[in-house]
């Protein structure tokens, strides 16, 4: 019989085979269209740090992150009891193969009266392909090996005592300032040197809009989560002329960029007025504590003269912090909050440990790092490898927000430095001494390496934009 026929036996024949057809376009159609509809929804809603928050995490509602400036590990915790220090056998060649060394010692008071270069090029040097012996020679100077301790700085081993300290916690660029503030905001830094102003980011760049990626910012947006940029400023005293290379540092717009504010270099934040009105004096954060208005991130950072940037006076940018963390302490935000302080880079002080290799850029040497926070592991060292963008990925955890990076996708997470189901810790309120003053040191000069260092990209930068470089005496040559 022909197909076609409209028999009865001949239809039943047929309907198997059309079933069968039916359902063969069918799954080819869902085939086609599945990608589609994928692509549409990951469009529509972007991809979460694939690492769940760390159990607990929720107590945490606010994350004050201070940074301070310019001190290695070794500098200021390397004969912290239980932490990876210094250790004894220490000694570093004065000149590259030199058998003359230098030993760490207790700063002297006063000491440096000079800057320590900190920049990609002497930072690799004093790296010395992961020997870590070519600080005194790179720094030029023997106050690279020099050290303090609870004498010089006792508020913050008083914090490192009872709350987490961590003893690998490395900068997240081998390299000084600049480069490093911008990987606590974006993750990265645009491979970009130390820059003070927004037009050398643009020049740098070759970019009118400056940093053209993503900041934490941009994450922000559309999530609910607040934030503010809180940066130390103060009027230019009364009949000081000031110094003009370090007015930007000690007297800053916080809605200006500088080396150590770099969100003003992001075109969506410079365009945006919402985002450029969380820019604000630090006043605005003691404010903000007694009116119940602190965002749930913020990022405190200090005037030159209060930054602990050598020479400036450690116990100066000490009580300044201590300031900073007691209004905390004395306000209701104490039983929520985790205060991250850390400082931005090594300063040119030696640090034992050689940085992991995670890319071009990094790690750089470590810094110190204290977790300060109810919930911060009691009298504890943690030996976790961290780096700035840890933090960000802890507030990414925290609140659902997509990574920026691929740095903050890999970094560790800070589980280890919190413990959620310990009794909340008390606050330690260390009382301020009255009339503690802040003050600019008139005169900013930076060693020079004794011998050449290498350029990089063929100009060497000479000092960085927050220290003139102006060297006494020519380098040695071998």
């Amino acid at each position: 019989m022909l197909i076609g026929s409209d028999s009865d036996s001949n239809k039943a024949g047929l309907r198997p085979f059309s079933s069968f057809v039916i359902l063969l376009c069918l799954m080819i159609m869902l085939a086609l269209i599945a990608p589609v509809t994928l692509f549409c929804q990951s469009a529509a809603k972007p991809k979460v740090s694939a690492s769940l928050a760390i159990p607990g995490s929720e107590k945490i509602e606010h994350v004050v992150w201070i940074i301070q400036e310019n001190h290695s590990f070794d500098n200021y915790f390397g004969t912290f009891p239980g932490a990876d220090g210094l250790p004894p056998s220490t000694c570093l060649p004065k000149m590259p193969g030199d058998r003359d060394c230098v030993k760490p010692f207790h700063m002297p008071a006063g000491q440096p009266l000079l800057d320590l270069e900190h920049s990609w090029e002497t930072a690799h040097a004093a790296y010395n392909s992961g020997t870590m012996d070519g600080f005194v020679w790179a720094e030029g100077s023997p106050y690279t090996m020099g050290y303090y301790d609870e004498r010089d700085i006792p508020n913050y081993w008083e914090y490192a005592r009872n709350y987490t300290l961590c003893d690998r916690f490395f900068s997240s660029e081998m390299t000084g300032s600049s480069p490093n503030h911008v990987f606590t905001v974006a993750a990265q830094s645009g491979e970009i040197n130390n820059i003070g102003s927004l037009k050398q980011v643009e020049n740098q760049l070759d970019d009118d809009d400056g940093f053209n990626f993503a900041s934490i910012v941009r994450r922000f947006r559309g999530t609910g989560v607040s934030w503010k940029y809180y940066v130390e400023t103060q009027p230019l005293p009364p009949g000081d002329k000031g110094n003009a290379r370090l007015a930007h540092l000690a007297y800053p717009d916080p809605k200006e960029l500088t080396l150590w504010n770099p969100l003003p270099g992001f075109k969506g934040i410079r365009d945006n007025p919402a985002d450029m009105a969380r820019l604000v004096p630090l006043q605005q954060y003691f404010t903000d504590l007694k009116t119940g208005s602190l965002p749930q991130v913020s990022w405190i950072i200090p005037d030159f003269q209060d930054s602990e940037h050598p020479p400036e006076p450690l116990d100066q940018g000490m009580w300044y912090v201590t300031r900073a963390v007691n209004a905390l302490m004395q306000s209701p935000y104490w039983k929520n909050t985790v205060i991250v302080l850390t400082w931005d880079d090594y300063g040119g002080f030696y640090d034992h440990v050689p940085p992991p290799e995670v890319d071009a850029y990094g790690y750089g040497p470590r810094v110190p790092t204290i977790i300060i926070s109810p919930y911060a592991k009691r009298h504890y060292v943690s030996h976790e490898t961290y780096d700035f963008t840890s933090v960000l990925k802890f507030i990414e955890q925290r609140w659902n927000l997509q990574h920026l990076t691929a740095r903050d996708d890999r970094a560790n997470d800070m589980a280890d430095v919190f413990d959620f189901d310990q009794p909340p810790a008390s606050p330690l309120v260390i009382p301020v001494p009255p009339g503690i003053q802040s003050h600019l040191l008139p005169v900013h000069l930076t060693y020079r390496p004794s011998v050449e260092l290498p350029h990089q990209q063929g100009v060497r930068i000479q000092g960085t934009q927050a220290v003139p470089y102006i060297p006494s005496s020519p380098p040695k040559k071998n």
